[in-house]
Parts: C-alpha cells; sequence; structure tokens
C-alpha cells in the first residue's frame, strides 16, 4: 500500500482516539475547529468499515462536538462523508467531517448540505440554476464557462482581498496535490505562488535566490534526513 496521509497521523497530531478509530484537526478547515474522524484500519469508503469500526467513529463525533464547543463555541455543525469520486472524496482513506459552523460564515446556510447540487425536486428558497463559488480562477475559466452554454458572473478583486483569495487559493491547491498525489496539481501550485510573486513586487529569480541562500545556509531535502530527536549533551 501506498503511503496515506491519514494513516501517518500520529500523536501530538492526535485530537482523541480509541481503539478503532482516531480523529484530528483538518490541515486545511473548512471552519476553525474542522476535524476529521478516521479509522485506524485503512479502508477506501463508509461501505467498507465493519460495524464496529463505524460505532468507535461516531463514539468519537460525540467527542470532537465536546472538544470543539469548548474551544471555538461554534452555533452549530455539518457532520457528513464523502463516498467515492462522484461523491466529491479525494482522499481514499474514510473519514467523517466534523465541520463547525458560525453565524454569518456564509449569506444563506438554509439546505445545508443538500444545497451540493441543484435538487431533483426543488426545495424550498433553493436557487434556480445558480452555482456560487466566490473564489479566484484561472483568467481563461469565464471563457471556458461561456463556450459551455452557461453565463459567469465576475468581478476583479481589489489588492487586499485579491492577496486573501491567493493565499486560500494556494491552500485549496496544496490540498488537491497532497490528497491526489498528481504531481500536474504542483504546476497550479507553482501558478499560484507566481501570482503571488507578482502581487507583491517580486519575480521568479528574487525567489529562486532567496531559496540558494536558504539552501546555502541549511541544505536541502536531497538526503532524506529525518530527524528524530535532539538530545542535550549538557545535561
Amino acid at each position: 500500500m501506498n503511503s496515506c496521509i491519514f494513516c501517518d497521523k500520529k500523536a501530538p497530531d492526535i485530537l482523541c482516539e480509541n481503539e478503532l478509530a482516531k480523529a484530528f484537526y483538518d490541515g486545511f478547515p473548512v471552519n476553525l475547529g474542522h476535524v476529521l474522524v478516521v479509522p485506524k484500519r485503512h479502508l477506501e469508503t463508509y461501505f467498507d468499515a465493519s460495524i464496529e469500526e463505524l460505532a468507535a467513529m461516531q463514539e468519537l463525533v460525540f467527542q470532537v462536538k465536546e472538544i470543539v464547543e469548548k474551544k471555538y463555541n461554534p452555533d452549530g455543525f455539518n457532520i457528513g462523508v464523502n463516498v467515492g469520486i462522484a461523491g466529491g472524496q479525494s482522499v481514499f482513506h474514510l473519514h467523517f467531517h466534523v465541520i463547525p459552523r458560525y453565524v454569518g460564515d456564509v449569506k444563506n446556510p438554509r439546505g445545508g448540505i443538500r444545497r451540493l447540487k441543484k435538487s431533483v425536486v426543488p426545495y424550498p428558497l433553493e436557487d434556480n440554476g445558480i452555482q456560487e463559488y466566490g473564489k479566484l480562477v484561472r483568467d481563461k475559466i469565464p471563457e471556458i464557462i461561456q463556450n459551455a452554454g452557461k453565463e459567469p458572473v465576475v468581478r476583479v478583486a481589489e489588492q487586499d482581498e485579491y492577496q486573501s483569495l491567493l493565499m486560500k487559493k494556494l491552500q485549496e491547491e496544496t490540498y488537491e496535490f497532497l490528497s491526489s498525489g498528481n504531481v500536474e496539481e504542483i504546476a497550479d501550485i507553482v501558478e499560484v505562488i507566481k501570482a503571488i510573486l507578482d502581487s507583491q513586487g517580486l519575480n521568479w529569480s528574487q525567489l529562486d535566490e532567496m531559496m540558494n541562500k536558504k539552501a546555502d545556509a541549511r541544505g536541502r531535502f536531497q538526503n532524506r534526513t529525518v530527524l528524530e530527536r535532539v538530545v542535550d549533551l549538557k545535561e
């Protein structure tokens, strides 16, 4: 089996655990306090788990709720699981999302997870045929959307918002690479980094110079060196 980022999670990253499951904060949270609950055994989907493993995960969901409520005081929660590519699963180790929700974190939370797509039978007050994103996209995406027979609604971000959106985009692209392991995703990460440099009046040559200075002072990662611990020789 290839390395799995969820199997590899160990203390001190573990928030709580039991014999069959463990919980830890999502590295790319939707909201503050976003936690993942996973089985310790490597399983791809919800339907591969035993009744005992699902019960163990459910037990941790309640423990996570108590921990998150004390630390973040959310106004609600979304709890869910993605199954398969069509269901939105990107890391193929079963995981429950425990997502704290806060008043005002979206314009209209009505419908909750129902709003991931347009309903077959319209849900009361559901937006009719409109998908909202509010995210930074590549420059040619509006044209691609138009060519697909749809109408994009776009605007130009102000500088401060642009900087914030770039940071979110970097998180998004990094998460996609970590989730899939597809090296082509690195091209998207680099494209965002180039945009960040440009927005701060820097260029790739200047970044390369910074990288070389750090490499001269601290080395690179070519020797595969793993720091296990540091021993104080004065003791």
